[in-house]
């Protein structure tokens, strides 16, 4: 029951972590789908008003099964390891319980895809998994980004479910760079007004006038302050290219034309670096286009982009003001009303507004290198990169969503932590803390438990490895060139990185007389030691911040939308190796 997960230590959780009330007219791991009231969480006790008898038991039973289920798999370790490295078994023996081992684990899967339409009531891909909650439903996709199959299970699985709700295993900004542009006769797509900055616009002797500006991807820094000035045009600068005399704007607001004249590099972060040195507070842009763009403006995909910024500047940091693009129209206005009040300042147009708080992921030059840095070290860049270079589509399971979606008139959300969030888990993880140093050693201690649920995966979970086997079979001759190619490269880099490790560590050793090295054989066994203990340490603490807590947020994030968006069927697509946590969560915690 253990090895299943769906025995008695995880009954014992439900009430323990949200007190939640189980049907008691049926098995809640039936057939892999929980069944509670419609209530959801928030069950109490029917003797303890405040439901506190029931916690304290719940936490009791949690900690004894935690503790039980530490005590199951050290005891599995020691059999699974002893077996593994020690006990001497015969090679006609050995062939033949392989042999054994993938005839049952074949028959398994049959039975699986033969009760998986049974289980959810739809004719659903393999590669899906599904929880029932009451009249709430989730259908989990799980799929692998460079697979051709990824996309079809995703629209296949939005037309048969019909769900209220997509969602998908990314955030705003990944999917911002992801969505192709528009072709050239299509309209581009308009932000929505809620999104947008207001801006009021008052001159003596006329009418206030309120705009609509999108925001600089940094103006977060500055949420909630009110700023306000006069506004001001420097026609020998109007493109903002470089600094206007010291006293231009006497801390007003500037107000320049988007891009230049002639070609020359003119982002809008360079724009404000020249404006604040000018003595401005604030930077308006007028559009050179007709509406305003759907994302935030400010962010360039390329770093180069920024390091010119930094060498003509000199700062690594966000720019120093606030800048809002207003629409060509509205610009043209303000640039028409501020050459009528040349001359006479107390004519000149004011520009008020609260700057907006902003979610939207944002990073300094600094914490970008650093990102980079870590992206190439760790071998990331160069899988990607790699693959992408030799043509390979990687993702379009979640831009098949989003228009699967638009295509139903549902809305599609993001689910998925920020880079800078999965950036600052990781740095945290490979710290070599007591906590992450004892968290790793009982992770391997669970590994032959985790070992027999991947060969055998339990009804109620996904089967990640035959949904692996089903997506690499579809994958074309330049799929699997690519994916060699870029394995092969991408693991020769992390693994010299780790033989420096080694060498250093040894070479310490060595140096403070801790260990005596008699010959260089000698001094790759201790190299080769090293390395698989950092390893050792460093995979449990990399899957924990890649993976089980991405899952977490997730599944967090996930109730947070379907509760936003009032939603009672949803379609959750993510990575193959979140599917399982993901779907664990909402069976123990609901939906």
């Amino acid at each position: 029951q253990v090895l299943f997960g769906r025995g008695w230590w995880r009954v014992g959780r439900l009430p323990a972590l949200h007190g939640a009330k189980m049907s008691s007219k049926a098995d809640p791991f039936r057939n892999g789908v929980v069944e509670s009231d419609e209530s959801g969480l928030g069950g109490g006790s029917a003797t303890d008003s405040d439901g506190s008898g029931d916690a304290a038991k719940g936490c009791f039973g949690c900690t004894l099964a935690k503790l039980m289920q530490t005590a199951i798999d050290v005891v599995a370790s020691i059999a699974f390891w002893y077996f593994l490295f020690f006990m001497y078994v015969p090679d006609w023996a050995s062939w033949a319980l392989l042999g054994g081992l993938l005839l049952t684990m074949v028959l398994w899967r049959v039975y699986r895809s033969y009760m998986l339409p049974k289980q959810t009531g739809e004719a659903i891909p393999y590669t899906c998994g599904y929880v029932r909650q009451g009249a709430k439903e989730m259908f989990l996709v799980a799929t692998v980004h460079i697979s051709p199959r990824s996309p079809k299970d995703v629209e296949e699985v939005i037309d048969r479910t019909r769900p209220d709700v997509a969602m998908i295993e990314l955030d705003d900004e990944r999917l911002d760079r992801m969505r192709e542009p528009p072709a050239a006769d299509e309209p581009p797509a308009q932000p929505r007004p809620e999104d947008l900055q207001t801006v009021t616009v008052s001159r003596r002797g006329h009418e206030a006038m309120t705009l609509l500006a999108q925001r600089g991807l940094w103006n977060g820094e500055w949420a909630g302050q009110v700023l306000s000035g006069s506004v001001v045009f420097d026609r020998d600068n109007p493109y903002g290219l470089k600094p206007s005399p010291a006293d231009t704007f006497d801390g007003g607001i500037a107000l320049v034309r988007r891009g230049s004249p002639n070609g020359e590099f003119a982002p809008f972060a360079l724009k404000a670096h020249h404006a604040h040195k000018s003595g401005a507070e604030a930077l308006l842009v007028v559009n050179n286009r007709g509406g305003l763009p759907l994302n935030r403006i400010g962010g360039s995909d390329a770093l180069g982009d920024e390091l010119k910024v930094f060498a003509k500047t000199g700062s690594c940091g966000f720019p120093p003001i606030p800048v809002l693009l207003v629409t060509k129209e509205d610009g043209e206005k303000l640039l028409a009303i501020c050459g009528d009040s040349e001359g006479d300042d107390a004519a000149e147009p004011q520009a008020e507004f609260r700057v907006l708080p902003d979610s939207y992921p944002r990073r300094t030059l600094r914490k970008r290198l650093c990102q980079a840095v870590a992206l190439l070290g760790s071998g990331i860049a160069i899988l990607y990169g790699i693959i992408q270079c030799c043509g390979v589509d990687v993702g379009e399971e979640f831009l098949m969503a989003e228009i699967a979606a638009q295509a139903r008139g549902i809305p599609c959300v993001c689910i998925d932590v920020d880079l800078n969030q999965f950036w600052s888990r990781l740095g945290w993880a490979v710290v070599p803390t007591p906590r992450n140093l004892f968290s790793s050693l009982v992770s391997w201690l669970a590994f032959p438990r985790v070992c027999f649920q991947f060969l055998y995966p339990p009804r109620s979970n996904i089967d990640v490895a035959g949904s692996m086997v089903l997506h690499a079979a579809s994958f074309p001759l330049k799929t699997w060139v690519a994916f060699a190619l870029a394995g092969f490269c991408a693991s020769t880099v992390t693994r010299w990185l780790l033989h420096l490790f080694g060498m250093a560590g040894e070479a310490a050793a060595e140096k403070s007389g801790a260990v005596a090295v008699e010959s260089q054989e000698d001094r790759d066994i201790m190299i080769d030691y090293i390395n698989l203990l950092i390893q050792m340490y460093l995979l449990p603490q990399i899957y924990d911040a890649v993976a089980a807590s991405r899952d977490e947020a997730m599944y967090r994030s996930v109730v947070a939308k379907r509760r936003e968006q009032n939603a009672n069927r949803v379609v959750v697509v993510v990575g193959a190796g979140h599917a399982n946590g993901i779907l664990q969560r909402a069976r123990a915690e609901g939906l």
